[in-house]
């Protein structure tokens, strides 16, 4: 059995949002939060000027403290070398970076599904040749995380299942962040049958003796909605929709971090008219402390 329901056990948030991060002039979407080598909070993600074309570069901030203010720095690799592929797509999308032995591992995607790794020991600068991991329609929204001394990436990608096709989470295994294992299918939307995926930016945490996956669902924009599951197993979550734990309302592209022993979350405010609430004009990141207990 995969699934964990002995307990109700829900995250929730402590305390109200505190906004960390505002841009006034662009929009701001999928995005990473970490602690880097030189023991700064960055924060790393999408930013454009209220197009798809114009989401060439990365925005970048860093401050000490987790809570901000943080300051902005310069674009990230808006000159980036397209690399040995067959995609020469200008954009650049959801980063996420694991950071091992004061090595940064960045993990992007050109669309419409070349994923690509930069490695740097400085946060400010990064190499202009990227690495080609791999090349799938439509694979993306990276997460990569440590379990039992082996690193899992959790994407989201379009996949045939028995068949029909599902918007899907897979997940690749590697234990030295460069060569991954082939994919698995770790959950599956059941709910529709589609062409492109509209599950995105899947985040795997360990807390409380179970696996929790926080999935945004692009079928709820109209609330713009967060689901999350658990279970058991890195490798397995519950299949379809009716199947999650809960809802967390209004949490677009949902980043955790810990420190001591705390949970926290953050948030994007997304693309202009993309979701409720989400600005016309400009772009936020927002953080909240969260706990994992009963309801």
């Amino acid at each position: 059995m995969y699934l964990l329901r002995k307990a109700v056990m829900l995250p929730s948030l402590i305390s109200p949002w505190t906004r960390i991060v505002e841009y006034p002039e662009n929009h701001l979407n999928d995005f990473c939060i970490f602690n880097g080598p030189d023991n700064r909070w960055h924060v790393i993600g999408i930013m454009g000027t209220g197009t798809w074309d114009s989401e060439i570069s990365l925005f970048h901030c860093s401050n000490r403290d987790l809570y901000g203010p943080y300051r902005i720095h310069p674009p990230l690799l808006k000159d980036l070398a397209k690399g040995r592929t067959r995609n020469d797509a200008p954009q650049k999308h959801a980063p996420f970076v694991f950071v091992r032995h004061d090595t940064c591992f960045m993990f992007l995607r050109r669309p419409m599904g070349t994923n690509l790794l930069l490695k740097s020991n400085d946060p400010f600068r990064w190499p202009t040749e990227p690495r080609v991991l791999f090349e799938e329609n439509d694979a993306r929204d990276a997460c990569i995380q440590e379990f039992d001394g082996i690193y899992h990436w959790y994407y989201c990608q379009w996949r045939e299942v028995d068949g029909i096709g599902r918007s899907c989470i897979l997940l690749r295994r590697s234990r030295n962040l460069e060569d991954w294992d082939n994919p698995v299918v770790v959950h599956v939307d059941t709910s529709r049958e589609v062409r492109h995926s509209h599950l995105q930016s899947p985040f795997v945490v360990f807390t409380d003796d179970c696996y929790w996956m926080f999935i945004r669902n692009r079928s709820m924009d109209d609330r713009c909605v967060t689901t999350v599951f658990r279970a058991d197993s890195p490798d397995r979550f519950a299949f379809g929709t009716e199947m999650w734990d809960c809802e967390m309302e209004g949490v677009h592209a949902a980043e955790l971090v810990t420190v001591n022993g705390q949970w926290h979350i953050a948030r994007v405010s997304g693309p202009p008219g993309g979701f409720p609430g989400a600005p016309e004009a400009g772009g936020w990141v927002e953080i909240a402390p969260l706990r994992f207990d009963g309801d």
